[in-house]
C-alpha cells in the first residue's frame, strides 16, 4: 500500500502476530521501567523501515531500541497516546482540514478510518497506521502549543458529574498510607519546600538547570518539610482519589482518565459550599486543585531487580472553563498507584496464571474500603478526620477479629495529631478535644453501625475512653463485633 506521495507503507501484523510483538515489547518495557506505549511506537517504526523482520528475533529488539532514541525526545506527544482512551480522544479532537488530510491518504481506506474512528480504544499499531509520522507529529505539536480547545470541549461534555458518597479508603497491606502523609509502606504522599526548578519524568524527579540531574533520595529528604502540613486539606485529595478510583473501576478497570474533568457546582456541594458560587467562590476551588502542587507521591518498588523509588506529581491543575463551568486536575501519582494496586490484588492459580471470574474478569482481593461518607471532609477537626481514617482502615482489615489500637500508635499514624502533641503547650485539652471529635465523627461519617452486627464504637461522652497526658501511653481501644451484615460495597444503598 502507498500513500499518495509514494510513501510505501507495509501491512500490519495480523492479530496474532501483533499479539506476540506487544507481549515483548511490553515484558521489554517491564525490564528497563519505561512506558509500555514508547516500545509500541518503536516497535511500529520499526516494521514500518524493516517489515521482513522475524519479530522473535534478536534484530527485531535492537531495531526497536534504535528508535527508542528517537521516539524519547517526543515525551509530550507519547503522553497524549499512550492509551487506547486517550487515542480515541485524540481523534475526536483532530481539526476538519487535518481529517480531510487523512482521508486523502491511502494509509487506510474510508472504511477502516471510519471503523477506526468509532473504537472506544484503538489499538497502538493500527492508530499509527492511519498517520505519517511526521504528520502525526505536527497535528500533536499543535495541541500542546495552543492548548488545544477541542481537548478542553471535550473534557468538558465528558465531565465527570457524581461525585461518589463515600471515600475510598486504601486497605490492602504495604499501600493503606496512598493518601497519607505518613511515610510508611510502598506508596504515600510527602509534601516539599519547593518544586520550583523540578521536572518529573518517568517516576523520577530532576532538577533542571544547565544540566538535567536526578534528585537523589538523600537530597529529596532535605526537601521534605512537615511545615504547613496542618492546612493540606486531605479530604479533598481523598475525594480526587475516589474520584480517579470510581472511574477507573466503571471500565472495569481496564481504562483510567489521564485528565479529570468536575462539574464545579458539584465539586461546590462536596466541599460544602453552595452549588451556585460568585467569582470568589470559583477562584477558592481553583485555590484548592493548585494547592496540592508541592506534594509528590512516592512509590517503592523494583528495577531491574533493585530497590527503586519513583516520584510522581499528587496532582496537577489542568485549566478551568468558564463556558462550562469545569475545573480539570490530572494525578499522575494516583493514577500508577491505582493502577499498581489492582494489579497486585489480582489473585492467581499455582501455575501463576489469573483466576477468573466466569465472566473472564480477573479476581482480586479486597483493596479499598467504602464505610467512609463523602461528607467528612466538612468536619473541622482535621486531626480527628485522620483518627477515624486509621480506626476504619483497622477494622476492616481486621475481619472477623476484634480490631484493637493504643492511642500512642495512632498517634504515631497521625502525622498532624503527631505534630500537634510535640507543640502543644496542654496536651491534654488537645487529646480531649481531639478524642471526643474522633468517636463523634466515627459514628455520624461512617457506615461501621450499618455495616458491622452489634460493633462496640466509643461513646465521646465516657471519659474513660478519652486519652490524657498520664495515660496516652497505656490506653488502648477495642472495637468488638459480630461480624459484617452483608457483603455489598455500598453500605447506603
Amino acid at each position: 500500500m502507498t500513500s499518495e506521495h509514494g510513501m510505501l507503507i507495509p501491512p500490519l501484523p495480523t492479530p496474532d502476530e501483533e499479539a506476540k510483538i506487544l507481549e515483548i515489547l511490553h515484558g521489554y518495557a517491564e525490564q528497563i521501567a519505561l512506558n509500555p506505549a514508547v516500545l509500541e511506537i518503536s516497535g511500529f517504526l520499526a516494521i514500518v523501515l524493516s517489515p521482513q523482520q522475524d519479530y522473535n528475533s534478536k534484530e527485531f529488539l535492537l531495531s526497536c531500541t534504535s528508535m527508542l532514541i528517537y521516539v524519547q525526545q517526543f515525551g509530550m506527544i507519547t503522553n497524549q497516546i499512550d492509551t487506547g482512551e486517550k487515542r480515541a480522544l485524540f481523534l475526536q479532537e483532530l481539526e476538519p482540514d487535518d481529517l480531510a488530510y487523512l482521508r486523502s491518504q491511502d494509509y487506510l481506506s474510508d472504511d477502516e478510518f471510519a471503523e477506526l474512528a468509532g473504537e472506544p480504544a484503538p489499538a497502538m499499531f493500527r492508530f499509527l497506521s492511519a498517520f505519517h509520522v511526521a504528520r502525526l507529529l505536527e497535528f500533536c505539536m499543535r495541541r500542546i502549543a495552543f492548548s488545544s480547545p477541542y481537548r478542553t470541549k471535550a473534557q468538558a461534555e465528558n465531565a465527570v458529574r457524581e461525585i461518589p458518597a463515600q471515600l475510598a479508603i486504601p486497605t490492602m497491606q504495604n499501600y493503606t498510607n496512598i493518601m497519607s502523609l505518613k511515610p510508611f509502606g510502598n506508596a504515600y504522599m510527602q509534601p516539599l519546600a519547593s518544586t520550583d526548578g523540578l521536572k518529573f519524568s518517568d517516576g523520577r524527579m530532576y532538577f533542571i538547570g544547565n544540566e538535567i540531574q536526578p534528585v537523589s533520595e538523600v537530597q529529596l529528604q532535605n526537601m521534605v518539610t512537615n511545615e504547613g502540613i496542618e492546612s493540606i486539606d486531605l479530604g479533598m485529595l481523598r475525594i480526587f482519589y475516589s474520584i480517579i478510583l470510581t472511574e477507573f473501576e466503571k471500565t472495569n478497570c481496564q481504562q483510567i482518565r489521564d485528565v479529570i474533568t468536575l462539574y464545579v457546582p458539584d465539586l461546590a456541594e462536596s466541599m460544602g459550599l453552595q452549588r451556585n458560587l460568585n467569582k470568589a467562590g470559583i477562584q477558592r476551588i481553583i485555590d484548592t486543585v493548585q494547592s496540592f502542587h508541592n506534594i509528590v507521591g512516592i512509590m517503592h518498588g523494583t528495577r531491574n531487580g533493585k530497590p527503586s523509588q519513583s516520584l510522581y506529581p499528587v496532582l496537577n491543575f489542568e485549566g478551568y472553563d468558564d463556558k462550562k463551568n469545569t475545573v480539570s486536575f490530572s494525578s499522575p501519582y494516583m493514577n500508577m498507584v491505582i493502577k499498581t494496586v489492582y494489579k497486585l490484588a489480582i489473585r492467581q492459580k499455582k501455575n501463576g496464571e489469573p483466576r477468573l471470574t466466569r465472566r473472564g474478569d480477573p479476581v482480586r482481593i479486597p483493596t479499598h474500603s467504602f464505610l467512609i461518607k463523602t461528607s467528612i471532609v466538612k468536619e473541622r477537626n482535621k486531626t480527628a478526620v485522620e483518627n477515624v481514617m486509621i480506626i476504619v482502615q483497622l477494622i476492616e482489615q481486621c475481619g472477623d477479629q476484634t480490631p484493637h489500637i493504643s492511642a500512642k500508635t495512632l498517634i504515631e499514624r497521625n502525622p498532624l495529631l503527631e505534630q500537634r502533641m510535640a507543640q502543644a503547650k496542654n496536651k491534654t485539652t488537645l487529646l480531649k478535644r481531639t478524642f471526643e471529635a474522633t468517636w463523634r465523627i466515627l459514628r455520624e461519617q461512617t457506615y461501621l453501625l450499618e455495616r458491622y452486627v452489634d460493633i462496640a464504637l466509643p461513646d465521646p461522652d465516657d471519659s474513660s475512653v478519652i486519652p490524657s497526658v498520664k495515660n496516652v501511653d497505656s490506653i488502648v481501644f477495642s472495637f468488638p463485633h459480630g461480624g459484617k451484615k452483608n457483603d455489598k460495597a455500598n453500605p447506603a444503598e
